[in-house]
């Protein structure tokens, strides 16, 4: 009922859908079961389970960086092709004055007789607190007697280690207590009040019993039989409190300040648009600066607010250098103004040019290394014997190379088959560098259950394309129409 009730769903409705899902699992099922031949499970199997004995060879493309030609007409042919890496954002560097409660809190001058006045009115509803860790027996109360009074028997030899070694507590909770989201932390379960929210009377009145650092003996609750020791007390006296009462009345009488100061404030930025210095002066407040250029994909790394990186790089604030308006930040408020500003544009030729040729050079050392690699495969495939730098041959699965190669990559290595008892070559284009690889051997796998599991996997994935396939072939054949569903009012 409750399921029902949260997903808004009626009886019927909830059998409806699991009829629709027996019957897709029945259809699925009927697909699956046609007749697979065992050389197709095999090989299926082997494909996708038998390990591969390989060894690599890495076709380095600093090697090859002396080989590259350099000229003018090339590198503006690569700048052309690659003109997108040479854009370069809307950016701009900034001054902005911050307005926060926090910084007025600190200036405001708080009297003892305003704290005594506060703690004097709030005196009522402070509720002393213990802060106490628990060791716990379970027996609940539905538990037989035998059970709960074994239960007892062994938290009362507890209780009498805890007692004798108040200062082990944690380690013996750690070690004994059947509670274990508390146990982890030596038994603590945070402050407590006498307000009934324990959960149990007894466990709070045994708490409010005992002084900073005793130990209770067994105390019964619906849960079993707890051990409690007070690691804590929270002093609830003018004096144990005066702090805290000093910076909630600074608080307040700063959320004041800051909301008539925000108004003035805003006004004395408004009246000199093109400066922050003298609002700032006017108002006690630093013209703080950020001297690193600034854009949409960079603000978040430097922790910049989206309302001001917004504000920043739009209407008259960017193109004039102004001073905003008022930005409100999680409670704050932001005025900001630019220093520097820079426009969307594409670098010319001339202006990237040492950064052009750097990847220039990059990309045609690559290419050299992949074409290297590539004649080496050739080499290697027509029997002869080219020098190679191997190295030590492992043996891999293709399930855990399906899971670091790119697609292009993994189906090179798939298709690398041994024949004859000779190895099958690949080149692998890797991130790091061109690989050759050497596969030498296949393994064969005849173990029934991993035949089995194949073969399990290959039902289950032609009957899934058997499907959809169906589908597709309805939707071909089955007139619909898209539009809005009708509601009922139900």
């Amino acid at each position: 009922r409750t399921f029902l009730q949260n997903n808004r769903m009626s009886e019927e409705q909830y059998t409806d859908r699991l009829r629709d899902q027996y019957l897709t699992f029945a259809l699925q099922k009927i697909f699956a079961n046609g007749s697979i031949p065992d050389t197709q499970v095999a090989q299926f199997a082997r494909s996708v389970a038998a390990a591969r004995t390989i060894r690599l060879a890495v076709a380095d493309e600093s090697a090859f960086a002396g080989k590259v030609a350099v000229n003018d007409a090339e590198l503006q042919k690569f700048y052309r092709a690659n003109q997108k890496a040479y854009r370069q954002q809307q950016a701009v560097k900034y001054q902005y004055l911050l307005l926060s409660p926090k910084i007025l809190a600190e200036r405001e001058s708080v009297s003892d007789a305003e704290i005594e006045a506060a703690y004097n009115a709030a005196k009522g509803s402070l509720k002393p607190t213990r802060r106490v860790s628990h060791i716990l027996i379970e027996a609940p109360k539905s538990a037989d007697a035998a059970t709960r009074e074994k239960a007892r028997a062994e938290a009362e030899k507890i209780a009498a280690e805890a007692k004798a070694h108040p200062e082990q507590f944690a380690e013996i909770a750690k070690r004994s207590s059947q509670d274990v989201g508390s146990a982890a932390n030596g038994g603590d379960l945070g402050e407590i009040a006498q307000d009934g929210k324990v959960g149990s009377k007894a466990l709070e009145d045994a708490a409010f019993a005992l002084n900073k650092g005793e130990v209770s003996g067994v105390v019964e609750s619906d849960f079993g039989y707890h051990i409690l020791r007070v690691t804590d007390i929270a002093d609830v006296s003018l004096a144990a409190q005066k702090d805290s009462i000093r910076s909630s009345l600074q608080a307040k009488k700063a959320q004041q300040e800051y909301n008539t100061q925000r108004e003035a404030l805003s006004e004395a930025v408004f009246s000199a648009r093109d400066k922050l210095q003298p609002a700032a002066q006017q108002f006690g407040l630093t013209v703080q600066t950020q001297n690193e250029w600034v854009t949409r994909a960079n603000a978040g790394s430097l922790k910049i607010p989206a309302a001001v990186v917004e504000a920043l790089l739009s209407g008259d604030v960017f193109s004039k250098k102004l001073n905003s308006a008022a930005i409100n930040v999680d409670g704050e408020t932001w005025f900001i103004r630019p220093t520097e500003t820079r426009a969307e544009s594409t670098e010319t030729f001339e202006q990237a040019k040492s950064r052009v040729e750097e990847r220039f050079k990059l990309a045609e050392s690559r290419r050299l290394a992949l074409e290297y690699a590539k004649n080496l495969q050739k080499e290697l495939a027509v029997g002869n014997n080219p020098a190679v730098a191997w190295s030590p041959v492992v043996q891999v699965e293709p399930l855990k190379m399906r899971q670091v190669l790119s697609d292009d990559a993994y189906l090179a290595f798939m298709q690398a088959v041994p024949k004859n008892g000779k190895p099958a070559y690949a080149v692998l284009d890797l991130p790091i560098a061109p690989q050759l690889m050497e596969v030498q051997s296949i393994q064969t796998i005849n173990n029934p259950e991993a035949l089995a599991n194949a073969k399990r996997q290959l039902a289950q994935e032609m009957g899934e394309n058997l499907i959809q396939s169906y589908l597709e072939s309805l939707a071909v054949t089955v007139k619909t129409e898209q539009g809005i569903e009708k509601v009922s009012g139900e």
